[in-house]
C-alpha cells in the first residue's frame, strides 16, 4: 500500500488530537508533544517529543496514537525522540492559558520571572524541585500565598 500526502494528513490531524492522559482538556500538539508524522513508501512513523525521559504516561499516549491512526485504516510506528529537547515553548499560547486557569499551573518563560496562575504576581518560591509529576516543580506565592506548580525547563531556571 503506497501512503499518500492526503493519508499523512489526515493521520495527523487524527494524532493530533490525541489528548494528553494527565490533561484531558489539552492535545498532545497543543503540550508540543506531536513533532511530525512521516512516511515511505509503504509506512507511517509519528515522531513525538516527550515532556521528560522517562514519564509514566508515554505509553498510554504511545498507545492512543497508534489507535487514533487505526481508526483511519492506519497502522503506525511510534518514535520517541531525544532531539528536539521538550521545553515549555512549545506549549501553545491556548494551552499555557489552560493550564493556568483551569489546574493552576505556569508555565516557566525563557526569559523573565515565572507569573503566578493565581494572582499574577510573579514572586513565587520554589519550596520542591519535584512535584506531582516529574516534569513541575512546586513552588509558593509569596503574594496570594498558594502554592503552584510550574512546568519545568532544562534550559531556564524558574525565578
Amino acid at each position: 500500500m503506497t501512503i499518500t500526502q492526503s493519508d499523512l494528513e489526515t493521520v495527523r490531524s487524527a494524532v493530533a488530537s490525541v489528548k494528553d492522559p494527565e490533561y484531558p482538556d489539552l492535545t498532545i500538539e497543543q503540550l508540543g508533544i506531536l513533532e511530525n508524522v512521516v512516511a515511505d513508501a509503504s509506512s507511517i512513523r509519528v515522531d513525538l517529543v516527550p515532556t521528560i525521559l522517562g514519564c509514566p504516561a508515554l505509553s498510554t499516549i504511545e498507545q492512543d496514537v497508534k489507535a487514533a491512526a487505526r481508526r483511519l485504516g492506519h497502522e503506525v510506528a511510534v518514535q520517541f525522540c531525544r532531539s528536539p529537547v521538550w521545553t515549555p515553548d512549545r506549549i501553545t499560547k491556548d494551552a499555557q492559558h489552560i493550564l493556568a486557569n483551569e489546574y493552576t499551573i505556569a508555565i516557566t518563560p525563557r526569559l523573565g520571572r515565572t507569573q503566578c496562575p493565581v494572582c499574577g504576581g510573579r514572586s513565587l518560591e520554589k519550596r520542591s524541585d519535584v512535584g506531582p509529576t516529574a516534569c513541575r516543580s512546586v513552588h509558593w506565592c509569596a503574594e496570594c500565598r498558594n502554592p503552584v506548580e510550574v512546568v519545568r525547563s532544562r534550559e531556564a531556571p524558574v525565578q
